[in-house]
């Protein structure tokens, strides 16, 4: 493969503006080897004010045309999930290399087609999973990998989020498309649990067995998708962990009050991570030099945007060198099973065991009993 001397990356969608901002941000700011050079999006006044932000030239209200420049190497897709499967499509049928937001789909169908496209392009197809790239999450992988706490027996991640905080753009307070069941395929349990089931993967090194669950809207009982959710998933290595994630939370948010709690328990001691206050780590371990308490703490952009970043710079590794992304497609249709089958143990009220096989429904049509024909 030529290597590019630089890549030209072009956003589709603003709609997860969290990841779509911070990201612009960094290459702004400067990445060697890749420049943002256009974006798309078909609403005009977020396309507006976005491309005045990070000086972007290329701004374009139907992301076909962006795809038909030449001097795009790399699409990074955050629009809403319900256009993920149609944008990376359009995108591999261009020869263009992808960088796409969570979730993968609506549907492990959409997944499975998404990830034949890439390959039949012969085209990177990397998730933009952030935690496998926050600085705090990086240390707990490390721990654990080096038998601090010994064997990982269980893990508790939570994470306790407010509604008002979910919002479809920096310009308005309404959640928009995150509670349109045909944008978002489903609600609370969906958009942060995901995050969880595949950082449990990638953390413990081995796949999630079965899964118990119960899905619910706890606060906001007038949106159409659900608030809350929590599963116990058992994985193949024998460990149990536990994941909720909420947007059933008090209205309120600050950076030093954490929404977020890990709790990883192991044979020999104990991690708790609030990544949101200091210190955002702590072990506990019977062995040196860990033994009683240690306290690990982050400042700056190392605290938590600096995953952003990381993301970036690795895709672009990828590329340049021809390597395999770290987190692939196939990645992120397994973190998507892990969810989507939480979902069906919560209708049906009975133990899941993987594979889960409704390939063709979304979290919102399994809840709904939809046989997804």
């Amino acid at each position: 493969m030529i290597r590019l001397k630089r890549i030209g990356a072009g956003i589709i969608g603003l709609h997860n503006h969290y990841h779509a901002f911070p990201m612009a941000d960094y290459m702004k700011q400067g990445i060697p080897g890749v420049e943002l050079v256009a974006v798309a999006d078909e609403r005009e006044l977020e396309l507006t004010r976005f491309a005045e932000t990070y000086g972007v030239a290329g701004v374009y209200s139907d992301y076909h045309e962006l795809l038909k420049r030449k001097d795009i190497d790399l699409v990074i897709v955050t629009s809403d999930t319900g256009a993920h499967c149609e944008h990376v499509l359009a995108a591999a049928a261009a020869g263009k290399h992808i960088l796409l937001d969570k979730p993968i789909s609506l549907s492990l169908k959409e997944a499975d087609e998404m990830i034949t496209a890439a390959e039949k392009a012969d085209v990177k197809f990397m998730m933009a999973y952030l935690i496998r790239f926050n600085s705090v999450y990086l240390k707990v992988k490390q721990l654990i990998d080096t038998g601090v706490i010994g064997r990982v027996t269980s893990v508790y991640q939570s994470i306790r989020c407010p509604l008002s905080f979910i919002t479809s753009s920096p310009y308005t307070s309404s959640p928009g498309w995150y509670v349109e069941p045909s944008r978002c395929g489903g609600g609370g349990f969906l958009d942060h649990g995901v995050h969880y089931t595949d950082y449990l993967r990638w953390l413990l090194g081995s796949e999630a067995v079965s899964v118990i669950g119960k899905v619910a809207n706890l606060a906001y009982k007038d949106i159409p998708v659900d608030d809350y959710g929590i599963a116990i998933y058992e994985f193949n290595s024998g460990v149990i962990a536990t994941v909720e994630s909420t947007w059933h939370a008090a209205d309120w948010y600050g950076p030093l009050s954490s929404p977020e709690q890990c709790v990883i328990t192991g044979t020999e001691g104990e991690i708790v991570v609030h990544y949101q206050k200091s210190p955002q780590l702590e072990v506990s371990s019977r062995k040196a030099p860990y033994r009683g308490r240690t306290y690990f703490d982050w400042e700056g952009d190392e605290r938590y945007n600096i995953c952003y970043k990381s993301i970036v710079e690795h895709m672009v590794e990828c590329i340049r060198e021809d390597k395999v992304p770290s987190v692939t497609g196939k990645d992120g249709r397994l973190a998507l099973e892990m969810i989507l089958a939480a979902y069906e143990a919560s209708r049906t009220g009975q133990i899941i065991r993987f594979p889960f096989e409704k390939r063709c429904c979304s979290a919102v049509e399994i809840l709904n009993g939809d046989n997804g024909a």
